[in-house]
């Protein structure tokens, strides 16, 4: 008797775990947090080795004078398909993700390119101008996007920047951010994560290229 008790209790402690990440499963009237959070780097993670994480040479100031969201549709970040358990997988519906307020969630990535070197401030350049390895930026998010595929989460984050230069240059580029993680219980925060790592690639394509204004080197042409 005694051990069937400890059967029936260790059961429910198990479906307990098992259903407490669905209790936060997407709901389509909860937004998204849009919390930025970077990902580890890579020294950090656990059973890895060691590896020496990207550093610029020098250190650079970036002076990001503006962020907008030019996404026509600014709450819709994705969708999550539900579907049948059978052997086709059978979609059985379509649920949307909302989302708050962009800007601030840009506003940090971009705030978080300290890790790699960049003495990065949210402000206007100064008036007397920039001085050598200053950049100033103006920033766009154009596309955040998040989706399930299979047991996986995928997000697909542009972003486009506008770089003032000393003595007064500008060049514009843009970027695309990539992410995956596996769905676990189609909960807010993975697709918040994924968003993240989306975010994150396409801001470590524009560290790349603010290295090399700081430099003084030209960037290479854009991809047709």
């Amino acid at each position: 008797m005694t051990r069937l008790r400890f059967h029936r209790t260790a059961a429910l402690v198990l479906l307990a775990c098992a259903l407490t990440p669905w209790a936060h499963a997407v709901d389509e009237n909860e937004p998204l947090s849009m919390v930025f959070e970077s990902s580890p780097e890579p020294g950090q993670r656990p059973d890895e080795a060691p590896v020496l994480a990207f550093r610029i040479a020098q250190r650079c100031t970036l002076f990001v004078a503006r962020v907008d969201d030019i996404r026509r549709n600014k709450s819709h970040m994705g969708n999550l398909t539900r579907m049948l358990p059978t052997v086709h997988a059978t979609p059985r519906r379509v649920e949307s993700l909302r989302g708050g307020d962009a800007v601030p969630w840009v506003r940090d990535a971009l705030l978080a390119t300290r890790r790699y070197g960049f003495d990065t401030l949210a402000a206007e350049p100064p008036a007397a101008g920039l001085a050598r390895r200053q950049l100033g930026a103006e920033v766009s998010l154009r596309l955040a996007h998040a989706w399930s595929v299979d047991l996986n989460l995928v997000s697909h984050v542009a972003i486009k920047v506008d770089y003032r230069l000393p003595g007064g240059a500008t060049v514009s580029r843009q970027y695309h951010g990539m992410g995956t993680r596996a769905n676990w219980a189609s909960a807010n925060g993975e697709f918040m994560t994924v968003l993240n790592l989306g975010l994150e690639e396409a801001v470590r394509g524009m560290v790349n290229d603010a290295e090399r204004l700081c430099d003084g080197r030209p960037l290479p042409p854009e991809a047709p």
